[in-house]
């Protein structure tokens, strides 16, 4: 579920109650428009900060990889108009001890003045998130059951969801008063692309006998309710931690690298920046490892 922070000081960020846990439609409008590019949006994920920022985990330093992430953020030649985190910002059971060492981590984001969007994923905890960063739920969440956002820019409009369902629980769903919302609020904004957010990844087979559902539970109704409007032009997720971008019957399949460690030797992580156009977007991958053969790929997706 997405918290929204402007330019804050640690202390703010850590201490303010003015932002909000998602329930909120905002717009890149307005937002230091004299400075910001809105065409341009970086996406991090699963960067899984622990409270203590020395912990390797996988032989990674997770604090030290996000921490060369946010420097890479900030020093990004045209300042972007957001910051999206799309979940897993802590280690493993969402400690509140975890998010004061992110939210220290991060700050220099807001301190250079980029707005900043974190959304939960499976190993985030929504109670601790909000009383480590102080923040309170919106009086009238755009979704009863869940915290959903929208964030408008003159290119598209992206829709942050929520697919925790359980702290350290793998599965994630985005539920049907969650689809329900989301159904509607495509349909009254058809006048440009949009672009869903989500934690986690499409499962459309059945796990292995005895395993768990390691994606959503709802993919297929998910995944029908998105190719039923014409607008949604991507999905992008993380949680696989695995870089990858694909098409599927015209719907562009974005899964985000992770700031953290990865599953499989070669992949990369790192963070990706994301250039928004009026007929598509163009994706450009920033690996950790500057010599990692991916670093700087890039993908120019158009709408279909």
């Amino acid at each position: 579920m997405p918290i929204h922070q402007s330019a804050l000081s640690r202390r703010q960020f850590l201490h303010c109650s003015a932002a909000l846990f998602g329930g909120l439609v905002l717009s890149t409008r307005g937002q230091g428009a004299e400075t910001a590019d809105s065409t341009r949006i970086a996406f991090l994920s699963d960067t899984h900060i622990p409270a203590d920022p020395t912990l390797v985990s996988r032989d990674v330093n997770m604090t030290a990889n996000l921490r060369h992430v946010v420097g890479e953020v900030c020093s990004w030649d045209a300042k972007p108009a957001g910051v999206i985190v799309s979940g897993d910002c802590a280690h493993l059971n969402g400690l509140s001890e975890d998010y004061a060492n992110f939210a220290g981590t991060i700050q220099p984001v807001t301190k250079a003045g980029l707005p900043l969007h974190l959304m939960t994923g499976n190993h985030d905890n929504r109670e601790a998130m909000a009383g480590a960063l102080a923040v309170k739920s919106p009086d009238h969440p755009l979704v009863q059951s869940r915290y959903a956002s929208i964030l408008e820019t003159p290119q598209a409009n992206l829709f942050l969801l929520d697919s925790l369902t359980k702290t350290n629980v793998v599965t994630g769903e985005v539920g049907d008063d969650q689809r329900n919302w989301l159904s509607q609020a495509l349909q009254a904004r058809q006048d440009k692309p949009a672009v869903v957010v989500v934690h986690h990844n499409l499962q459309l087979t059945p796990p292995a006998e005895g395993k768990p559902i390691g994606g959503l539970a709802d993919s297929a109704a998910f995944l029908e309710l998105l190719k039923s409007h014409r607008n949604v032009k991507a999905y992008i997720f993380g949680h696989t931690h695995n870089w990858s971008v694909k098409e599927m019957d015209g719907l562009h399949l974005i899964n985000l690298p992770p700031v953290a460690y990865v599953f499989g030797k070669t992949h990369p992580n790192g963070w990706v920046q994301a250039t928004l156009r009026p007929q598509g977007m163009e994706l450009t991958l920033k690996t950790i490892d500057p010599q990692h053969p991916q670093n700087g790929e890039r993908h120019e997706l158009l709408w279909n």
